[in-house]
């Protein structure tokens, strides 16, 4: 009884509700009114998901104990109650584990620092931002806590549409070219994600199984292999293009630099992530047999794809093209995880997704406020910069040393296990394609490490305490309006000093006591890790 008053349908449909009322003539134009009802009900939103993982915790401890087979249950599970398409079963049903609910909050948390960063960032169609990031923010809860294949594919679709808006509209000058592109390889993917779903619920139908989750966890062994590599590599092929993985990363790298700062902290922090879990929930958990076939070629794009984006970042003159390719070596460091077989590597896959989204979130908004106030991103004309802006180096400073992955911040955890469970993986002990490759290839991507360290000091020294341009000259040049910066020290506003300590804070909190995120999804994690590898291994 004391869970009654939690609902997935309310999780999701709230924002969504809240993004129409934006969208109304309540608030006509008033934009304070707005930024402060967006803010308000993220607010709220974060604290109802923070309910659901207080209150499942106990649920799934108790689950865990009793587990017996690959099924990990889904608590909170609702359905609508009529079918869309009757024949088929397809039916909006949602449910959560620990690894959704988290995923959940990781939504509510990166949204609200977005909504609270947008204040000084999006000057115009306010109205219709703020309505769009409500509605992004249901359609990722909704994506999250999808029960079957067809609620997830819609969701997934929405999620599409509305940051193909949200890149457009409010992006640079290429943003629509790089949108459209953007929108089209989502299109391929989504095609070969409708043509899997269509196959299992067809099968489903034929052998009269519920497409819900637990019950394609117990019957997919027994799916004929033909259509399981079929189903397989469809899914797979949607979660990597959106992902970002080596090499179908440039519509990703071209959207997060063309994309206004909010947007690209929504794209790097959540979107991106939807394909990470997609590619846990689906092809690792439901089709495993055929997921451990195609897993280590994935390894070997994964540590390409570190290698390549390390590469692409240290020969950057761009601050915000460093921090793109920051971001998409780390998704693929999440790749290597994920496809491991191993409880080390699938719990820094989704404690890394997590670390991720902070650290690339931070950096988003650091080097923004860096061009806010100095006009430039190019590394040659910021030298020296730490005297005008004490205060933002250094909370910089931190998020630079948890971006280099050093110990007591969340990035080294992740990566650790991720490394680790992928050096030691089972399928080391298989002869598929590229097995006897893959701890090469991993003490390859760990070295690049390396580079990482080596752009994201050449970052933070070029800008903060270089050789020091002389700023005020070039920008009188210019005809810039900047004056007495020399003599005054650059304040940050009180929202952007909050949003900045948040996210520092988080990531030196969880990198001292990592066990406060890998104990909640600890249940979800080896549970079926270990059932996995027991029935194949």
């Amino acid at each position: 009884m004391a869970v009654n008053f939690l609902s997935i349908f309310t999780l999701c449909l709230l924002p969504i509700f809240a993004g129409l009322i934006v969208f109304s003539p309540i608030f006509r134009d008033n934009t304070v009114k707005i930024r402060r009802f967006a803010k308000g009900f993220c607010s709220f939103s974060l604290i109802y998901t923070l309910f659901f993982i207080l209150l499942l915790n106990s649920n799934f401890n108790k689950a865990a104990a009793d587990a017996q087979n690959i099924v990990q249950n889904f608590n909170f599970t609702e359905t609508l109650p009529f079918n869309i398409i009757p024949n088929i079963d397809a039916t909006i049903s949602f449910g959560l584990d620990s690894f959704s609910i988290l995923m959940c909050i990781l939504t509510s948390f990166i949204m609200l620092l977005i909504l609270i960063v947008s204040k000084s960032m999006i000057n115009s169609k306010q109205k219709m931002y703020y309505g769009l990031m409500l509605l992004m923010e249901g359609i990722l809860y909704g994506l999250f806590a999808a029960n079957n294949l067809f609620t997830f594919f819609i969701f997934w679709q929405l999620t599409a549409i509305l940051a193909y808006f949200l890149i457009a509209v409010w992006g640079t000058n290429s943003a629509k070219q790089s949108a459209l592109k953007f929108a089209l390889f989502n299109t391929i993917g989504a095609a070969f994600m409708l043509i899997a779903s269509a196959l299992i619920y067809a099968y489903c139908a034929d052998a009269n199984i519920q497409p819900e989750f637990n019950n394609l966890m117990q019957a997919s062994a027994d799916f004929p292999l033909f259509m399981q590599l079929v189903v397989s590599i469809g899914f797979l092929a949607a979660f990597m293009i959106r992902l970002p993985v080596f090499p179908l990363h440039k519509a990703n790298s071209d959207i997060l630099y063309d994309s206004i700062t909010p947007v690209s902290m929504m794209l790097s922090g959540i979107l991106f992530s939807t394909a990470a879990y997609g590619l846990i929930r689906i092809n690792l958990q439901l089709f495993y047999e055929m997921f451990q076939i195609l897993a280590p070629a994935l390894i070997l794009l994964g540590a390409a794809g570190i290698i390549w984006a390390s590469y692409l970042a240290i020969s950057q003159n761009d601050t915000k093209k460093i921090t793109v390719y920051y971001t998409i070596a780390q998704m693929n460091i999440i790749l290597i995880g994920a496809s491991s077989f191993t409880e080390f590597g699938l719990n820094g896959a989704i404690f890394h997704i997590i670390s991720t989204a902070l650290v690339s979130a931070g950096l988003f908004v650091g080097i923004e406020l860096i061009y806010m106030k100095f006009k430039t991103r190019k590394l040659e004309f910021l030298g020296g910069i730490s005297k005008f802006t004490p205060t933002l180096t250094i909370l910089m400073l931190i998020l630079c040393l948890a971006a280099m992955a050093m110990p007591f911040t969340m990035s080294f955890s992740g990566e650790f296990l991720s490394f680790n469970g992928a050096f030691n993986s089972p399928l080391l002990e298989k002869n598929y394609f590229g097995t006897g490759l893959i701890q090469g290839f991993i003490i390859f991507a760990a070295l690049s490490i390396i580079l990482s360290g080596a752009y994201i000091l050449r970052l933070l020294h070029k800008t903060f305490f270089g050789i020091e341009y002389d700023i005020i000259n070039d920008f009188n040049k210019n005809g810039s309006a900047i004056k007495n910066l020399a003599v005054n020290e650059i304040k940050l506003s009180r929202h952007q000093i909050t949003v900045l300590t948040i996210i520092v804070s988080a990531l030196i909190i969880f990198g001292i006591y990592p066990m406060g995120i890998i104990d909640k999804i600890s249940t979800f994690v080896s549970t079926n890790i270990s059932n996995i590898i027991s029935t194949i291994f």
